[in-house]
């Protein structure tokens, strides 16, 4: 079996990585797996430096006959192609025609939203072989859709417990001149609206005002050093209590530094990052949203909050403070991520695979 893990996003998200935790494990089990992707992306470094084989698109635009046919080369060449993103599987659907061996075609669907039925007749239901839901909440939805329910299987994103664990050594307190007694709440998101940044920055405020604690809050992911990100902070009276850290490539050292991981999405699939903190045995409040409502559990493994709620999260804050030394807390937290480790993913993603090749 020749397997294609294949992404159009240029900047890194949760879906880019789990396409190259996807590949790095499936070649570590033995099955040939490659990335297709485009020259010079973060996905193409980090692949290179792993050793992993890399395709390139040769897409520029949804549909073009050209870049249909070129593309369609490089498919008839595996067994099965996993798209990870929705432009991705545009590209590679475009192509499918053109091949004069069809490959079995997987779908890993991330996100909540109802499909248009545009793309429910076309690229969810023609040569469309299998669609992976990343969480409960996406799978019962799909399985309620009509021509494409029984294609539907639930197989989660998957977390690197070897590189996300509690032992890892880290110097980023220092890094950022922190206090000894200084409080670290961390979050690591892309800064835009759905991620919550402008419920965390106002909850913060109003937590350090009541608390009088010495708090910090540290923004990691793109665009969290940006202007927008920036005046938000200073709008509200936080600058020299926020760090802008921008896109890090060094995540577990991060979350190592932190005392509090705080996640207020409005809306996830998973939430790749709140399973890493977890994993890093951190005490976590994230909003009870999508993916999260089917593994974290109030007070036992973590701290759920009302999405798009300043005075819940505030709470959550204090109540994360209040637990710091919960350490039944923090083990539940690393036992919960276990059950997403990389290893069973990719095994589990495999066994999908063999059996679509078997018919």
């Amino acid at each position: 079996m020749k397997v294609l893990q294949a992404t159009t996003a240029r900047g890194w998200s949760g879906g880019t990585e789990q396409a190259l935790l996807l590949a790095k494990y499936m070649n570590r089990l033995g099955v040939e797996t490659h990335l297709l992707t485009y020259p010079g992306t973060e996905l193409d470094k980090r692949a290179e430096k792993l050793g992993i084989k890399r395709v390139y698109f040769p897409n520029t635009v949804k549909f073009s006959l050209k870049e249909a046919k070129a593309l369609a080369s490089i498919l008839a060449g595996y067994d099965v192609v996993n798209t990870h993103i929705s432009k991705a599987h545009w590209f590679v659907w475009s192509a499918l025609p053109f091949t004069g061996r069809r490959p079995k075609v997987v779908y890993s669907r991330r996100v909540p939203y109802k499909l248009s039925p545009f793309s429910l007749l076309t690229k969810y239901n023609l040569f469309t072989d299998a669609i992976i839901a990343v969480s409960p909440a996406i799978f019962d939805y799909l399985r309620s859709v009509p021509l494409i329910g029984k294609k539907v299987h639930y197989i989660p994103s998957g977390v690197e417990l070897d590189r996300f664990n509690p032992a890892v050594e880290s110097g980023f307190r220092e890094e950022l001149g922190l206090p000894p007694d200084a409080l670290l709440f961390v979050n690591v998101a892309n800064f835009s609206s759905v991620k919550g940044q402008h419920v965390l920055l106002p909850a913060f405020r109003e937590f350090l005002n009541k608390t009088g604690l010495n708090a910090y809050l540290a923004l990691a992911g793109r665009d969290t050093d940006s202007r927008q990100a920036r005046e938000l902070t200073e709008s509200l009276g936080l600058v020299g209590r926020v760090f802008h850290l921008g896109f890090r490539r060094d995540i577990p050292q991060v979350l190592k530094g932190a005392d509090v991981f705080v996640f207020p999405s409005l809306n996830e699939g998973i939430a790749g990052s709140l399973l890493q903190a977890m994993a890093m045995e951190k005490v976590v409040v994230a909003s009870y949203v999508g993916g999260i409502r089917s593994y974290l559990k109030h007070l036992e493994n973590g701290i759920a909050v009302e999405p798009s709620s300043v005075k819940s999260l505030v709470r959550g804050l204090e109540l994360a403070v209040e637990n710091l030394r919960n350490r039944k807390m923090k083990e539940r937290a690393r036992q919960t991520a276990s059950e997403f480790d990389i290893k069973r993913i990719a095994e589990k993603t495999l066994k999908l695979y063999r059996e679509l090749l078997d018919g």
